[in-house]
């Protein structure tokens, strides 16, 4: 990721810049915070992600993504360094399963334009043969405004792991 120094007027000194998707993102800037309409907005994103999941449309899923897309699945083999490799996950999550259906409670939704970010608990209703099985997980999400839209740019799901028990923050540490 290139990365230049620009002398800003606010900070009075220099700081880096971060160049990314044709984007130059100061360290230090003024925050211009979600409006309620950025926030629908998003929720609608996040309900049309959980239909496409429904009708296993792969094309669906992914035009609702960035090209700069990267994040991690909850496998173990599950990440996802860019584009490419989120269709193949994608691809791989809808051919496995006979039926899927995804649902999302937001804990908490948040940002700054032309970002926002989520921290939601998802639940994957999934039949896989005569077997169903459901995951409550978690997701986290941050979401790009290109100004005409929003799409996924980094996106994180996970699974409570089993053997750390209730109060302790380690397995073994109660």
């Amino acid at each position: 990721m290139p990365v230049s120094t620009v002398n800003h007027p606010v900070c009075l000194r220099d700081c880096e810049c971060v160049m990314r998707n044709h984007f130059i993102l100061p360290v230090f800037s003024s925050p211009m915070p979600l409006t309620p309409d950025h926030q629908q907005e998003i929720l609608a994103l996040l309900d049309r992600y959980a239909q496409c999941y429904t009708k296993k449309s792969l094309e669906g899923i992914l035009s609702l993504s960035s090209p700069g897309i990267s994040g991690f699945g909850s496998g173990p083999d599950e990440i996802v360094p860019d584009f490419t490799r989120f269709r193949e996950q994608i691809r791989r999550d809808l051919a496995q399963a006979d039926a899927v259906s995804v649902s999302f409670d937001v804990l908490k939704l948040d940002g700054q334009m032309p970002f926002a970010w989520i921290s939601a608990f998802s639940t994957f209703d999934v039949r896989i043969k005569e077997e169903r099985i459901t995951l409550h997980g978690r997701m986290t999400a941050l979401f790009r405004n290109t100004g005409s839209r929003w799409l996924f740019e980094q996106v994180h799901f996970s699974l409570p792991y089993e053997g750390q028990q209730r109060g302790a923050s380690y397995p073994g540490s109660s």
